[in-house]
């Protein structure tokens, strides 16, 4: 399985370790977790913009500044 060595400060892995811990996970996991679901986060923005980009020129259209 591929994997990843990301350096910390000690400040940086101190704020991880306690999140983990909060969470009940392991510092592994925790990153691991915290990373995918940003990346997942970071992807529905971006197709909600898409989204918003694609249908607002009809939006304009139909409602008249007054009515938005």
């Amino acid at each position: 399985m591929p994997a990843l060595n990301v350096e910390f400060s000690p400040d940086e892995m101190a704020r991880l370790r306690e999140r983990a811990t909060l969470a009940g996970k392991s510092l592994k996991q925790h990153v691991h977790d915290v990373t995918v679901q940003e990346a997942d986060r970071i992807a529905f923005v971006e197709g909600a913009v898409a989204e918003a980009e694609r249908i607002l020129p009809g939006v304009t259209d139909r409602f008249p500044a007054g009515l938005r």
